[in-house]
């Protein structure tokens, strides 16, 4: 359920968790992936500069109404730069499968380098077992981390794996 990016750790949840995983990991930042209108759920012990919030629908096409946008993406990892260290991160959409798990394994490929997807991955699927990356925003990281399609690539293996799994043969 934890990951370590030096000695920052990650946890991921759903919006409904929010608040007992706030305190329950003693998150020093939050990152909120929310929709259009959605108010986040602000916990008194995380100062409300650590928090992130970003609105946008989980769209599975750019071309969908409120879709997340390449600019979104930039700003949560320019944010994701600024974490010191020793952060304790929690990242939330609605359902914690997501949204949130794209940003987070964006982050994870920022803090650990190009060289290490398969591993940051793999990480995510340690942090959260349920982990399904929305694929807009995992587009828009590769792009902006320079990744050439490699963690296009990592996820979308991933996620065939997954349906192989669950129904037997490949779609």
């Amino acid at each position: 359920m934890l990951s370590y990016i030096y000695s920052m750790k990650i946890f991921i949840c759903s919006k409904s968790e929010v608040t007992a995983m706030t305190s329950w990991v003693g998150a020093t930042h939050v990152l909120s992936l929310l929709d259009p209108g959605s108010r986040p759920i602000l916990h008194p012990g995380t100062p409300l500069q650590n928090w992130l919030l970003v609105h946008f629908d989980d769209n599975k096409h750019e071309w969908q109404t409120n879709s997340p946008t390449e600019e979104q993406v930039s700003k949560i990892l320019e944010w994701g730069k600024t974490l010191p260290d020793d952060a304790i991160l929690l990242a939330h959409c609605l359902a914690g499968v997501s949204r949130s798990t794209a940003a987070s394994l964006a982050l994870l490929v920022q803090y650990h380098g190009l060289d290490k997807i398969d591993e940051c991955l793999k990480m995510l699927i340690d942090i959260r077992p349920q982990a399904c990356p929305n694929p807009i925003i995992i587009r828009f990281a590769d792009k902006l981390l320079g990744c050439d399609g490699k963690l296009i690539e990592a996820v979308e293996g991933y996620l065939n794996s997954k349906i192989i799994s669950i129904f037997g043969k490949r779609y």
